[in-house]
């Protein structure tokens, strides 16, 4: 009989461990407003950006435009041998 309160104790924090372990914050309810965690704005705040280009929208152009012939380049390569 002890086996199978463990068993059964077992089975349930397994089953209910993932669910919270995705969502660590309190359940929210619709309509109300969320504030997020001092980690969490810490944390977007030192996010790297998501690309390398310049945040001068000039030079950030000429280095997309320069990455685009680039790839043109190798993609010409890889699919005309004889060009």
């Amino acid at each position: 009989m002890q086996r199978l309160l463990w068993i059964a104790a077992l089975s349930v924090l397994a089953t209910t461990t993932p669910g919270r372990a995705q969502d660590p914050g309190p359940p929210v309810h619709d309509g109300d407003i969320v504030i997020p965690w001092e980690r969490t704005l810490e944390r977007d705040a030192v996010t790297q950006p998501q690309n390398d280009f310049s945040t001068n929208d000039a030079t950030a152009t000429q280095e997309m435009n320069r990455q685009n012939r680039r790839i043109d380049r190798e993609v010409e390569k890889g699919i005309c041998t004889d060009c």
